[in-house]
């Protein structure tokens, strides 16, 4: 992790000086961003040799408003190689472990932010949502995190992955911490024409257990058994909590899965084709998973992108009938837990082994089809690691949910434990 340490001190200064600025919302908060959005004087490569010894010139949006708002930027975060990827593994540009098993990955594409979380390096870090790339790796270490609304969050000053699904967001240890980064850079922003729908959020009152309604879906998902005990230990305890569960009928996950991924590659190749003029001219350059996923990319065409756009469009419909007289939707991140670093694209599932990607993302695609936003937190252990759970809400409703999350953290539903190897302080 680049620590910019002379950036770091001299926020730090700015702050002690100031007596004023002790009342922002995130004075004193050590950040920490993920590498693909660009801070002035960090390392400009977005994880990849394509862009190797690139500096920043300039703060992405995101991170101008953080510093505004008194929050120290400690450094960037390791991302997967242009954000296209759920390990957050490179052959040679370094890769993360998971902090509560080394020998696991901590998921992607944010699998930095995450990690440095869990592990107490930072307070709060900045991640990105183009597929579960916030989700993936808060569940898989123990995190919370926030996947934003579409257009609720500028995307000013980075790299993208596929713009129809790109949303900023944060990983953090507890809910105050994850609501303070929000409401600190949520709004419109004209240099990015999908927050022009969106308003400042207003904060959502603490909510009450009691007429609290939770939607579950009718069909279970498939995971493992660790992972079926958590999710239904959790509906006891919102039950015993005074909400009620009501019955949804969610979009086919692997129906979804499959028209997001021709969607996702034909922006990508745009992205690097056309935007950053990359590939394929520097296609040597580029990791071996993305570089063959660009390959596949090449050949998707305009037919199959405006098929997947309609499929999309369907998806949304239903899953936005599905939100309809509930306040969130509780699913579970992932069918397993997180792949080894020996053999990261690949998992042990209830069905044998599967690619890492088929097992985890049919859980996480339905919000970035549909534009919708998210919260996800710990409960339960599977194989040592903790499981992530997911409230999915309306358009705009982070409020919302992030009181929903309040809620359950001041029950002790919520906790989110430190891994033994990296205890806090004052453990």
């Amino acid at each position: 992790m680049n620590t910019l340490p002379n950036r770091a001190l001299e926020q730090a200064d700015a702050l002690d000086r100031d007596p004023k600025s002790r009342t922002l919302s995130l004075a004193g908060c050590a950040i920490g961003v993920k590498e693909l959005f660009d801070v002035a004087g960090a390392d400009n490569s977005y994880g990849s040799l394509v862009r190797e010894g690139l500096i920043a010139r300039h703060d992405a949006a995101v991170v101008s408003l953080l510093e505004t708002a008194g929050a120290i930027i400690l450094g960037t975060t390791r991302s997967h190689e242009f954000g296209w990827g759920i390990t957050t593994q490179h052959e040679s540009r370094g890769s993360t472990a998971n902090p509560w098993n080394l020998d696991r990955v901590p998921g992607g594409s944010s699998g930095g932010s995450a990690a440095a979380v869990a592990a107490g390096i930072v307070d709060l870090a900045v991640g990105s949502d183009t597929g579960g790339s916030i989700r993936l790796p808060a569940a898989f270490c123990g995190v919370l995190g926030l996947k934003t609304t579409w257009g609720r969050i500028t995307r000013h000053g980075g790299v993208s992955l596929a713009p129809s699904f790109d949303t900023p967001g944060f990983l953090a240890r507890s809910v105050d911490l994850l609501s303070r980064g929000f409401y600190a850079v949520a709004g419109p922003d004209p240099r990015d024409t999908a927050t022009l729908r969106a308003t400042p959020p207003i904060p959502e009152p603490e909510v009450l257990a009691r007429g609290i309604i939770i939607g579950v879906p009718t069909v279970a998902q498939v995971m493992t058994a660790a992972r079926e005990r958590a999710f239904k230990d959790l509906l006891s305890a919102l039950v015993d909590m005074g909400a009620t569960l009501v019955e949804v009928t969610m979009p086919d996950p692997d129906t979804a899965f499959a028209a997001f991924v021709p969607h996702q590659m034909f922006e990508a190749h745009h992205v690097h084709n056309s935007v950053l003029r990359t590939w394929p001219a520097m296609a040597n350059r580029y990791g071996a998973d993305v570089r063959s996923r660009l390959e596949a990319a090449s050949n998707v065409g305009v037919g199959a992108y405006e098929d997947a756009r309609n499929a999309a469009a369907s998806v949304t419909r239903a899953l936005h009938a599905a939100l309809n007289g509930v306040d969130a939707i509780l699913t579970v991140v992932g069918a397993t837990g997180p792949s080894t670093i020996v053999n990261p694209d690949h998992v042990v599932g209830p069905n044998g082994i599967v690619p890492l990607r088929q097992s985890a993302m049919p859980t996480t695609v339905l919000q970035n089809i549909a534009g919708l936003p998210s919260v996800t937190f710990p409960f339960g252990l599977d194989e040592g690691i903790p499981v992530g759970m997911q409230l999915t809400g309306a358009p705009f409703d982070e409020p919302r949910l992030l009181a929903l999350a309040r809620l359950l953290e001041r029950e002790g539903i919520l906790t989110v434990a430190r891994p033994s190897a990296f205890p806090a302080d004052n453990e």
